[in-house]
């Protein structure tokens, strides 16, 4: 199935090593881009993932998928239950940031493997 996907402006390709250094940036403090960037890279990736047929990728592939839509749900949940109805209208998404614990633990998955 060919997706929309959304634009970003992280420049990388959708693969598991990617994941492992955008998740490690945050980790580190060290990323450029917002959070709200890269929730929307990680909704690529499985979007990416999603045309390569999820049931047959290698276990890295789909543990990468798994991470990065653990991130993109988390990031939608985490909107709706921080902020009401009428912030999320008027409020900068890009300045919106997810608890720096939550970014570990991902990294902390994908160093699992």
């Amino acid at each position: 199935m060919n997706w929309n996907r959304n634009k970003t402006v992280i420049n990388l390709p959708y693969t598991f090593e990617n994941l492992k250094t955008l998740l490690n940036s945050f980790c580190n403090k060290e990323n450029n881009f917002s959070h709200y960037e890269f929730t929307k890279w990680c909704d690529n990736l499985t979007m990416a993932f999603d045309d390569d047929k999820a049931d047959v990728l290698s276990e890295r592939d789909g543990l990468a998928f798994r991470v990065a839509r653990d991130i993109e749900c988390q990031w939608d949940l985490y909107l709706i239950n921080t902020y009401s109805y009428k912030e999320l209208q008027n409020i900068d998404i890009s300045q919106v940031s997810l608890p720096q614990e939550w970014f570990l633990s991902w990294s902390e998955e994908l160093e699992s493997f």
